[in-house]
């Protein structure tokens, strides 16, 4: 079964996690006769391949990747083609698999880094509902936004949730624990926040709330941790933004020193940083969207993302309320066993075997 997967996008804070985790349960599996598109030097360094590599260096959603795409309808032939993104071939038809992970710029397009951004992403979903073979979405929020936003009921669409990587876990070795503490100047007590910074993310109320926060907990910190994306003023008192944190052990020590994790997000497609702090044993405050809900279960405490009274009291009742912590970290653990990567990758192979079976 040869499948083309296009790797473009390996760095990618999201999408990147789940070409690599996917593709290295693909390896593992050996079902899968596996041809990579992308750059070949990011390809051996995330997934330590160095075979069936086929140079695609084109930016995404540029006409070069089009040329690209037409470029290689002999190469690919009947074979599957898999997009991890909506950025699909327009000029020439393939057996295509498409995953659809949200669909921020149109719910909230002023968040867009570029001008037509939500324009180019409502044609190009419009594209994928086409052309794609098969669709997956990572959610069933996802999904039901996707049957709201074109009208649609009943698509043919498949659910297959990302898994969470092995990496992240309960830490014992204090040692290893102090180390990263010291390296990134850590404080006692922090609230935390892991992924990018866009204004979606809702990071002026998370700094807003925390800054009424200190009038109860004036001992309190936050610790934000992602890409920032949009200008935000970061440089307030007991607020330490450190950047992206590329290794993820290390990532893993910074949720296992954190005393509550609080992600207020406006829109996800799924939510994984919720899963990598309940998996790293940190209780875990969200804002109540349907993806928080459906992804973080019953090992979550929901808030509204838009009332900050409700997110301090929160955000206060977690830190000083130990049976409402130990609670939240409870049932943080049982939800975790929902997700994991052999299982997406063992779904998306049975995709793939229904797509040739057509």
């Amino acid at each position: 079964m040869k499948v083309f997967f296009d790797t473009r996008m390996i760095e990618h804070p999201g999408i990147g996690r789940y070409i690599k985790c996917l593709l290295t349960e693909f390896k593992k599996q050996n079902e899968i006769d596996l041809y990579l598109l992308g750059n070949k030097a990011l390809i051996e360094k995330h997934l330590a391949i160095t075979k069936n590599i086929i140079d695609f260096n084109y930016p995404i959603y540029s006409t070069q990747e089009q040329l690209g795409y037409l470029h290689l309808k002999k190469t690919i032939g009947s074979n599957i083609l898999h997009i991890p993104h909506y950025n699909i071939p327009v000029l020439t038809n393939f057996k295509l698999v498409v995953t659809i992970h949200d669909l921020i710029h149109i719910i909230y397009p002023y968040g867009a880094s570029k001008k037509f951004a939500s324009v180019y992403m409502k044609l190009m979903i419009e594209r994928v509902l086409k052309k794609a073979k098969k669709i997956i979405c990572v959610s069933n929020s996802t999904k039901n936004s996707l049957e709201k936003i074109y009208g649609e009921k009943n698509l043919n669409v498949n659910v297959i949730y990302e898994g969470v990587e092995e990496n992240f876990l309960q830490i014992n070795d204090t040692t290893y624990l102090f180390k990263i503490k010291e390296k990134y100047k850590l404080p006692q007590k922090f609230i935390l926040y892991v992924g990018s910074l866009r204004r979606h993310k809702n990071i002026k109320m998370l700094l807003d709330s925390f800054s009424d926060l200190r009038k109860r907990l004036p001992d309190a910190s936050l610790v934000i941790v992602g890409r920032l994306s949009h200008h935000f003023d970061l440089n307030k008192e007991n607020v330490l933004y450190i950047g992206e944190v590329p290794d993820d052990k290390e990532l893993a020590a910074i949720y296992n020193l954190s005393c509550v994790f609080c992600n207020l997000s406006l829109y996800e497609g799924f939510g994984l940083t919720v899963l990598e702090a309940q998996q790293c044993g940190a209780p875990v405050v969200c804002s109540d969207i349907a993806p928080h809900l459906e992804i973080g279960g019953n090992g979550v405490l929901p808030v509204s993302a838009q009332t900050i009274d409700r997110i301090v009291d929160a955000l206060y009742n977690v830190l000083i309320d130990d049976n409402l912590r130990n609670t939240l970290i409870q049932k943080g653990f049982e939800n975790i066993y929902r997700f994991n990567w052999a299982d997406t990758a063992n779904k998306t192979t049975a995709i793939y075997k229904e797509l040739l079976a057509d």
